[in-house]
């Protein structure tokens, strides 16, 4: 019978004899608790009780019984009298019943010698060959004993069933370590230097192959003509100790719709004049299954290095830290074992997901688990890998997962035209290589408005980091896109922009130029509207147009918002201080007083579209500094007076706001 009846244990709660209310104990300031002790048959069970009695609140008050510990030969629990409590019944050991440091020894103290030998006796009889002078030392003594006896019991139970997942797993590839010296760790030309320049005879430690190699100079870089690998020449008499490592996966079906990635170790030694061995371990196991709900799962395993009998295996990912530095065995991003892939996913739910042509087509290391996991909820992964949208898959994998999914794609999709919502002919534009989502986004903008695909338009986007639909859309939907970069690009040589921040900054004055003009019914037909000379004063001029009354009535919701802002985003440091505002009226204030167009903001604030944030000087936080936009947890602009760009002083501030808050510059 291993556990108490706390039933049982209830009845007997208040039937001991607490000390009186003069008791000396309680003069004693180090001292917090009292304790009577006994020993009676509880539900069958012999039962050491400690009961333990706090100070009343004034000195004539009876002491106040606080916690009844209950200890058996296996187990202990203990009852907590205070009001307070959440949970009545606990099992802590008597030594962290409260946060305090030898809490049994230096706060409590035992009514009588006769409580502290009935203690000691009863410790005694079940720890043989130990013999206590202090009873305290003796109750802590035993429950460690049971404590450690069942953290050994829960730790046996939980190895028995990892073993046993673990128990059919087929061993790794025989080739696993030719296969890492031949294609994935670096390989290296060893030879012996002679004068001259003759060609010398040396060996690739990728593929074994000796062969002449000419103008051998070391550390230099060279391609061998057997196996085709980039390799580094090495003198055998000027090289010291190399070491590599590297990541590597390996996939295997689990069992008939579960697989497993198998995460190995790879490395490569070399001592100064020898060829190098190449060595490998298993350190992460990762099942891939759909759970009972319908979604797909990861059940990571990682090994201990430990001596257990039972396996070393245990459940988790690695610890990604160690003190000061990084785990590399914590590192899941790795090159992709492909000799095994079609045998091993056919006739499995991931027999089409495309793995190897992905991992082909993108050239680079890969996180094999997310990807099929995320390809069970998005099954069209499948035609994106073989349409050659590597661009669009990492983003749905490793960005958005299935949650985001449906805002880059429609995922009811049937077709190529419903699912990109594009046109067939518009692919090439999208597999060039730099593809990134925010051309797919443009691409559909330029559908909205009856537009054909110009390369040279989204060259000039990528290149001044302005591909984002939000800030060219309302453009496109008055200009063609011919006429929208010609213009724009008048405007950045007018301000003189040198970088790419600062040219976003003029196709954003843009959009909220337009946006300006619509409020004020503006012809915007008109050329010589639509397009201004001088793009900084029109902008500035039509913001201070844009009345204060006008949008009073939404003083009110924005209002109602301010506490939910505060909470998010005020922070305060080295002088300077962000904080919502309070009104409608206090955006418009801002434009007018900082010459920029936030006045023209208020009505996206209310949307919900941005949030807008003011950045004061602590000392006077009623006059206007600088202007926040963040939108989707991202600082999209920062605008002082005139538009300003921050100061140094500005930029450390929103450096420290934004790893506080966890905010992001946007792309």
């Amino acid at each position: 019978m291993n556990g108490i009846d706390k039933r049982a244990c209830q009845e007997v709660l208040f039937s001991g004899v607490g000390p009186s209310s003069d008791c000396g104990l309680f003069l004693i300031k180090e001292v917090k608790f009292v304790v009577r002790t006994c020993v009676k048959i509880v539900g069958h069970r012999r039962l050491l009780i400690l009961r333990l009695y706090g100070r009343g609140e004034n000195q004539k008050d009876n002491p106040i019984l606080t916690y009844t510990v209950f200890q058996s030969s296996n187990t202990f629990i203990t009852y907590d009298h205070r009001p307070e409590t959440k949970t009545h019944w606990r099992t802590a050991m008597l030594q962290n019943l409260e946060r305090v440091y030898s809490f049994s020894t230096s706060r409590c103290a035992f009514y009588s010698k006769t409580d502290e030998e009935r203690v000691i006796a009863f410790c005694s009889l079940l720890i043989k060959g130990q013999h206590w002078s202090d009873g305290f030392t003796a109750l802590d003594m035993l429950q460690e004993s049971i404590r450690e006896r069942e953290l050994t019991q829960t730790d046996r139970k939980r190895r028995e069933k990892v073993r046993a997942k673990m128990k059919d797993l087929r061993p790794l590839p025989k080739d696993l370590e030719g296969w890492l010296r031949r294609e994935v760790l670096p390989a290296y030309f060893f030879y012996d230097s002679k004068k001259g320049k003759a060609p010398v005879k040396g060996v690739c430690s990728a593929c074994g192959s000796e062969f002449l190699q000419e103008q051998a100079k070391h550390n230099e870089t060279g391609v061998c003509p057997c196996c085709g690998r980039l390799f580094t020449m090495k003198s055998n008499g000027r090289h010291g100790r190399l070491w590599d490592r590297v990541t590597a996966s390996v996939v295997q079906r689990y069992d008939e719709d579960k697989l497993i990635v198998r995460i190995v170790k790879g490395s490569f030694y070399a001592k100064k004049g020898d060829m190098g061995e190449v060595d490998y371990y298993e350190k992460t196991r990762i099942i891939i299954g759909m759970g009972k709900d319908g979604k797909p799962y990861e059940e990571p395993y990682h090994d201990e290095f430990g001596f257990s009998k039972i396996t070393t295996w245990r459940k988790g990912y690695p610890p990604v830290m160690y003190l000061y530095q990084s785990n590399f065995n914590a590192e899941t991003c790795g090159f992709l074992y492909c000799k095994n892939l079609d045998r091993e996913l056919r006739g499995t739910p991931w027999q089409y997901c495309q793995l190897k042509a992905f991992y082909n087509g993108i050239q680079d290391e890969m996180q094999i688990a997310p990807y099929l996991r995320v390809f069970r909820m998005i099954p069209a992964i499948e035609f994106f890998v073989k349409l050659r949208l590597y661009w669009l898959v990492t983003h749905l994998v490793y960005k958005t997962g299935y949650s985001g999914a449906s805002s880059v794609i429609n995922l009811q999709g049937r077709n190529l035209r419903e699912v990109l919502q594009i046109e067939p002919v518009d692919l090439p534009i999208l597999q060039q290589p730099g593809a990134k989502v925010e051309r797919l986004m443009l691409l559909r903008a330029f559908r909205r408005w009856g537009y054909q695909p110009d390369a040279d338009f989204f060259d000039w986007a990528e290149q001044y980091s302005v591909c984002d639909e939000r800030l060219l859309e309302r453009a496109l939907h008055y200009a063609t896109p011919y006429k929208v970069m010609r213009y724009l690009k008048q405007q950045f040589v007018r301000r003189k922009a040198d970088s790419s921040w600062e040219y976003r900054d003029t196709v954003s004055d843009y959009k909220d130029y337009l946006c300006s003009c619509e409020k004020l019914g503006y012809n915007l037909k008109d050329e010589f509207i639509l397009f201004p000379k001088n793009l900084e004063q029109a902008h500035d001029q039509t913001q201070c147009l844009v009345r204060l009354d006008e949008v009073k009535r939404y003083d009110k919701q924005i209002a109602a918002d301010e506490q939910k802002l505060k909470k998010r985003y005020q922070f305060e440091a080295d002088g300077l201080v962000v904080l919502p505002p309070h009104t409608a009226g206090e955006i418009v204030s801002e434009g007018q007083r900082l010459h920029h167009c936030v006045g023209s903001y208020v009505e996206s604030v209310v949307k919900k579209d941005c949030v807008i944030l003011f950045i004061r000087k602590a000392e006077d936080k009623l006059t206007p500094f600088y202007t926040v936009e963040v939108h989707s947890d991202k600082v999209s602009q920062v605008r002082g007076a005139n538009n300003c760009v921050p100061t140094s002083e500005v930029k450390e501030f929103l450096d420290l706001w934004k790893a506080k808050k966890h905010l992001d510059i946007a792309a």
